[in-house]
């Protein structure tokens, strides 16, 4: 891992975040979360200058907003920001940067953590975490306070 990679800075879901350049998106856990995730992340790394990472932010978002989908489906509630809330919980993105690198997270309500498959190019599914590993400087999952769920990060940088 490279000493500049971005670091996460949610894992507190009621604390500020501490990077200069920061976007927040609630999406429902809808056919459209994934399309509109990537399109926010595209418009808002133009906006900041940073068109150059688009391409693989772009990838890793929506790698992970897909799998925050799959994992919400079915769960009946969740805690965020110490406060339950009854039904199918939204999937959350953060995008924050420090000019030079995207770090990416995205929340979702259930406590499973992702597990990296061996990579099988014969399966249908199973090669989003592998992508993941392949296009970020570093990536991870925790579990934050005050919140059900995990949050799936991954920082992008330019090489």
């Amino acid at each position: 891992m490279d000493r500049n990679t971005v670091r996460p800075t949610l894992k507190d879901t009621t604390a500020k975040p501490s990077l200069p350049l920061y976007s927040y998106l609630e999406l429902g856990v809808l056919p459209t979360a994934v399309p509109c995730a990537r399109g926010h992340t595209r418009l808002v790394l133009a906006e900041w200058g940073l068109r150059d990472l688009a391409d693989p932010a772009e990838q890793v978002v929506s790698e992970l907003v897909t799998n925050g989908v799959r994992a919400s489906r079915g769960l009946v509630g969740s805690r965020f920001g110490g406060r339950w809330t009854a039904g199918v919980p939204p999937v959350r993105l953060w995008l924050l940067s420090d000019y030079r690198s995207v770090l990416v997270q995205v929340w979702d309500g259930s406590n499973r953590m992702p597990v990296r498959r061996e990579l099988d190019l014969e399966s249908g599914s199973g090669r989003g975490l592998w992508l993941v590993a392949e296009l970020s400087e570093d990536w991870g999952s925790f579990q934050p306070e005050h919140a059900s769920g995990k949050v799936v990060w991954a920082s992008v940088a330019r090489p």
